[in-house]
């Protein structure tokens, strides 16, 4: 069976957003599920035999702090729909203004060689005269 890193790790490489410098935000979240599953199980002890526990009792206040710390970091990782959709969108930002950059070093590169200056690198393009 998969380890709760195991599964998210799969998860964002099929979303196509993995990066290994997420490993201890992936451990980070697979805890706090750990942490959760074992404050239902202490919170549901407290019950009443027949009856359901109260949402009273503290460790119902914990249930609700570890879903919002969980919530956090699975916007984190873009493994909500509203996140991967901003992780999506920077991506494609990012993309289009690297080819609107590239597009004007072009174009200032064009304006340049036609004032007859020599590239630095190569020593071609100068005028001789």
């Amino acid at each position: 069976m998969a380890t709760k890193e195991q599964v998210y790790t799969e998860q964002l490489k099929e979303l196509g957003i993995y990066e290994p410098a997420f490993k201890p935000e992936i451990s980070t979240l697979a805890q706090l599920e750990r942490e959760l599953t074992r404050a239902k199980k202490a919170w549901s002890a407290t019950a009443p035999p027949g009856g359901k526990p109260s949402v009273l009792d503290p460790h119902y206040a914990v249930i609700g702090s570890l879903r919002r710390e969980i919530l956090v970091h699975r916007e984190t990782l873009g493994l909500t729909p509203k996140a991967l959709r901003r992780l999506r969108g920077q991506t494609a930002a990012g993309s289009s203004q690297q080819d609107k950059m590239n597009e004007l070093l072009t174009g200032i590169a064009e304006r340049i060689a036609a004032y007859g200056v020599s590239d630095p690198d190569t020593g071609e393009g100068g005028s001789d005269g």
